[in-house]
């Protein structure tokens, strides 16, 4: 936009204000753009926080890798960090008229993550791997060193018991394919 000589001068339907209209669109593209790079990388790197200081608590510190059924189990309490506060909302909500916008976007927040975990799985840090558990133990929170976490995606114990059938036929072509058939 700054690179635009005599946009002070410009006739409404010029040539001209349509290229400083093309300038400023491109600025108003980019910026928004970048606030959402940042907003995903801050809430991913909240989830590897979460993982990060499950795996250094003294029960789980000389633990050197995890199946992936304990990691199904650390997504379960992952997702039911805010069960607290969902009952507390859910309790307001009946004594009163309603939440605060505020409240209602962590509900649908919470609500929308559920769901993506059951549906296709959350990204989690991937556990199995010796080298990443080293690595996620000794990662200072830098968001800008996220990308040196190796992720993968997991479902929580339930979703899979849910989505397989009780048709011995689609259970043997799931256990063989590794795909869930719903």
């Amino acid at each position: 936009m700054s690179k635009i000589k005599g946009k002070e001068k410009a006739h409404p339907y010029s040539r001209k204000a349509r290229q400083i209209s093309r300038a400023m669109n491109k600025e108003a593209l980019l910026s928004k753009a970048k606030i959402d790079r940042v907003n995903s990388a801050m809430s991913r790197g909240q989830k590897i926080v979460w993982f990060r200081d499950r795996i250094n608590e003294d029960d789980l510190k000389t633990q050197k890798t995890w199946t992936l059924m304990e990691m199904r189990s650390l997504l379960d309490e992952y997702l039911q960090r805010n069960n607290e506060d969902m009952d507390e909302l859910k309790t307001k909500r009946e004594e009163t008229r309603g939440l605060s916008p505020k409240e209602e976007l962590f509900v649908q927040v919470v609500e929308t993550e559920r769901k993506e975990a059951k549906l296709a799985g959350l990204d989690v840090p991937d556990l199995n791997n010796g080298l990443v558990v080293k690595t996620l133990r000794i990662w200072d929170g830098d968001v800008n060193s996220i990308t040196t976490i190796k992720l993968t995606k997991c479902k929580p114990t339930d979703a899979d018991n849910e989505a397989i059938s009780a048709d011995p036929k689609v259970q043997a072509i799931a256990q063989a394919t590794g795909m869930v058939v719903g």
